[in-house]
């Protein structure tokens, strides 16, 4: 598909998920994203959601809506980026915040780098785990998406978490089991954890969650807010 083809194909699936403020430009940006990403796609795999409804309702669904927890001027990283998904999205909607990208697998670095390059998006890639890129960078916010469940996210910022002011992890129904190892494995000790959004998986009768996790700084209280699972260690 050409790209104004993929421009076309974007405009009812976004209206229909009611995803507003994407300005025309953005809407170029997507589709020329999508036609770079499903071009590398045809020789590595990134990606099965190779249509632009599925793009929509799976992909930018999930970048929109962590594109709207974000306050401007911004430093955030995208672990494990992959296919650049929330990452470049993210940094297509939001130009006012500074977008980072990691991604352990050199193939898909250099491939995403390759991708942002070709949008003229200024976004470092690093070709590296969040633990190396953070032992040289701290970032306001780190996002995860489809990386690994919570208890190998805390894992991994075990000894980290002050070099970030919070962990935005993308979930779906199954956090609140996740919640549930990590709390046993005593990995969310003096760890805030908050649900900040949630909103329905399309075609699916399951919910989709952003987590907000942070570690508050010494003398700062816990915060908790009330209902549907919302918590603090």
């Amino acid at each position: 598909m050409i790209s104004d083809d993929i421009e076309n194909g974007l405009k009812q699936p976004i209206a229909d998920l009611g995803l507003t403020g994407i300005t025309p430009k953005q809407l170029k940006m997507l589709a020329k994203y999508c036609q770079l990403l499903w071009e590398w796609n045809e020789k590595v795999n990134l990606t099965r959601h190779s249509t632009p409804e599925l793009f929509v309702k799976r992909d930018l669904l999930d970048s929109w809506h962590v594109a709207k927890l974000l306050k401007p001027n911004e430093e955030v990283l995208d672990m494990g980026t992959g296919g650049g998904v929330p990452g470049v999205l993210v940094a297509i909607l939001r130009p006012d915040v500074e977008v980072s990208l990691c991604d352990s697998v050199g193939k898909k670095a250099r491939i995403v780098d390759d991708i942002v390059r070709k949008l003229d998006l200024s976004v470092p890639v690093y070709g590296q785990g969040v633990q190396k890129v953070l032992e040289d960078f701290t970032f306001d916010t780190v996002i995860a998406r489809a990386v690994g469940p919570l208890p190998r996210l805390c894992g991994w910022f075990e000894n980290d978490w002050h070099k970030i002011g919070r962990l935005l992890a993308i979930k779906g129904p199954q956090w609140i089991a996740e919640r549930g190892e990590a709390r046993h494995r005593g990995l969310l000790k003096g760890i805030e954890l908050r649900k900040v959004d949630s909103y329905p998986m399309p075609d699916t009768h399951s919910q989709s969650v952003i987590l907000q996790l942070r570690r508050p700084k010494p003398g700062e209280a816990m915060v908790a807010e009330g209902g549907d699972g919302d918590d603090a260690e």
